[in-house]
């Protein structure tokens, strides 16, 4: 069954891939990508319907935040989780591919910080239809708050660029969107009355598109509204199937020491479409230390400290909250008591306009570096 599906699969990406986009073939090529959607999420079913499919590999998230590091085989995954684990967690290494067969978890502490790191098996192609341990391997990647793709040097002293692509393309099949923000789309069901569509900004799809799309995802009658310009048919197709994540990524390149020439910043960047990124050599153990700082910057952590009234500040154990947390969510964080019986909340640091600022609603947003006093209704 799941090589029907498979087959299918292949059959309309090659379709996609030698249609070229117009006007006139923006139908088809919509038709295509819904049909793609559908089917792909027939094969996660099917594949996790399987003995062993799809139950990943049970590792209980612990610490403040957990990072996936995803690779192909033998890119020094392993060696890395060794390097920047400061516990006794210790995962093979050997110079042969699908050296790890299992999840490794460690435990990395970071500007106060415990963030868990996953070791997991290098990916193949064909990781989203759960050939190599795929399902395993995507099932963890999926929990993660970051996904760090290790890529390498090859021995000819240049970047393997492919296996960043090959990834990439694997993680989207199986409905990981990286670096992109969940779509500001708007459905609301109906009984009848057919497709209404409103939008703000320029859009690209008109009211045809729209409902030649909604159709083939088999949603009749509903109120759409796009609430951003230039709304793709991805974006909604990816709202209307609903179980799409939306994850950031940072890219590792290990194995600086085969690099010849020398690469500039500038070309990196261009290759893989960002600036975040590091490089670094595991073998001599070069850069580590920058990226353990990049590791924590990456996931928008910030140390809040916390002052009992009429006491000192606790400077010795920060709360880990995240960019753009408020009170209310550390009071959540302390014990859900705190926001039942909330009274006011005075704060001294980078988010208050004065030292001991008084703030009763619980909306304010926090800053890293915060001391915050609770008071509670007695």
């Amino acid at each position: 069954m799941s090589e029907k599906v498979e087959d299918r699969i292949k059959e309309l990406e090659e379709r996609l891939a030698s249609t070229i986009p117009n006007k006139h073939t923006m139908k088809s090529i919509n038709f295509i990508k819904a049909q793609l959607a559908k089917l792909r999420e027939d094969l996660i079913s099917i594949v996790s319907s399987k003995k062993g499919g799809g139950r990943g590999f049970g590792i209980k998230k612990t610490g403040d935040a957990q990072v996936a590091f995803i690779g192909m085989p033998s890119v020094g995954k392993s060696s890395l989780l060794n390097l920047l684990t400061e516990d006794k967690t210790h995962s093979k290494v050997a110079a042969y591919e699908f050296t790890t067969l299992t999840a490794i978890p460690g435990m990395i502490s970071i500007e106060k910080a415990n963030i868990q790191l996953i070791d997991l098996p290098g990916i193949i192609l064909g990781a989203a239809a759960g050939k190599g341990r795929g399902k395993e391997v995507l099932g963890a990647v999926r929990s993660s708050e970051l996904i760090l793709i290790i890529i390498c040097f090859l021995e000819d002293g240049t970047i393997n660029f492919l296996q960043l692509d090959t990834i990439r393309k694997e993680l989207n099949n199986a409905a990981i969107r990286l670096n992109k923000k969940s779509p500001r789309i708007s459905i609301k069901k109906r009984t009848k009355g057919g497709i209404h569509f409103t939008y703000k900004g320029k859009q690209i799809m008109n009211l045809d598109d729209v409902k030649s799309l909604m159709n083939e995802l088999k949603v009749r009658n509903a109120g759409i509204y796009f609430a951003e310009p230039m709304t793709t048919p991805d974006d909604l197709i990816d709202y209307v199937m609903g179980n799409r994540i939306y994850t950031k990524e940072f890219v590792v390149i290990n194995k600086s020491d085969l690099m010849n020439p020398p690469i500039s910043d500038e070309e990196i960047s261009k290759s893989i479409g960002h600036n975040h990124w590091v490089m670094i050599s595991a073998k001599n153990q070069e850069n580590i230390h920058s990226l353990r700082h990049k590791i924590f910057n990456e996931l928008n952590l910030i140390r809040i400290y916390l002052k009992p009234p009429k006491q000192e500040t606790d400077m010795d154990n920060p709360i880990i909250m995240h960019h753009g947390d408020t009170i209310e969510t550390l009071c959540n964080k302390i014990h859900k008591r705190f926001i039942k019986e909330y009274r006011y909340a005075l704060v001294w640091g980078k988010s208050a306009k004065h030292p001991g600022q008084k703030f009763k609603n619980l909306d304010h947003i926090i800053e890293d570096g915060d001391i915050i006093s609770i008071y509670l209704k007695r």
